[in-house]
């Protein structure tokens, strides 16, 4: 039976690396061989857009060492699929290719909180490469000193290119427009806001710091998600219908 390796892969973004967001830092990835990994890899990307040229591929890096990132948080290396960027903690631990619904067979793996495939933030425009932004510095783990420091690095990166600048400002405006609740929003980014004005205002503070006059945005709540029930957003729910606590 085939073994899987872990495989480090840096690419060669050329003068455009923010047209590859995903791909800035390096990839971690989890597969059969070089190819198959390259295969998950392409996940990160626009459908239709070819994966830049590879630079380096490290294989059977240790998790014991350094890596040649600092990443604020790693998925399941030891799933087949993309551990850094996380992925595999949105697609669990069978990865399928795009178009296929992933939450077949992910017995005790909670479903996405609005129980339905695609999730809601596949409505909103660019997410592929809008994760950093939209999902992954929301996440309160941060803590408030290196959350304001993305922000602000964020604010510098949507100067220096405004074709980014306008891809960021129309996902925002939709996400805000959607109106996600608090048990959606908890779902991709592990923050929980204990009511619907709460996360409202957060979303529109954080666009208007980024592409209004406001002077700083609000930091992500540091608060407990307390415990689900049916009345609760919905709740996450296991393939089975189960809440999950």
């Amino acid at each position: 039976m085939p073994t899987v390796r872990r495989f480090w892969i840096e690419f060669d973004l050329g003068d455009e690396p923010l047209s590859w967001p995903e791909l800035i830092q390096g990839v971690g990835v989890t597969g059969f061989d070089e190819r198959d990994c390259l295969s998950m890899v392409a996940d990160l990307v626009e459908p239709g857009t070819a994966l830049p040229p590879v630079r380096r591929i490290t294989v059977d890096i240790s998790l014991a060492e350094k890596l040649p990132v600092n990443p604020p948080t790693l998925g399941v290396p030891v799933w087949r699929g993309v551990w850094y960027p996380p992925r595999n903690l949105w697609t669990g631990p069978m990865w399928r290719p795009r178009g296929v619904d992933r939450t077949i067979e992910r017995s005790g793996y909670p479903t996405p909180v609005t129980g339905t495939s695609p999730t809601w933030w596949d409505e909103i425009p660019h997410i592929k490469r809008l994760l950093l932004p939209l999902v992954y510095m929301h996440n309160p783990k941060f803590g408030v000193r290196k959350w304001e420091d993305m922000v602000w690095m964020e604010r510098a990166c949507l100067a220096k290119d405004p074709s980014y600048a306008a891809m960021l400002r129309e996902a925002l405006d939709c996400v805000i427009a959607r109106r996600p609740t608090p048990g959606e929003w908890y779902d991709p980014t592990n923050a929980w806001f204990d009511d619907q004005q709460e996360l409202d205002e957060y979303l529109r503070a954080f666009r208007d710091y980024l592409f209004g006059n406001r002077s700083e945005p609000i930091s992500p709540p540091r608060n407990n998600r307390p415990p689900s029930d049916p009345g609760l957003d919905g709740g996450a729910k296991n393939p089975g219908g189960q809440n999950v606590l």
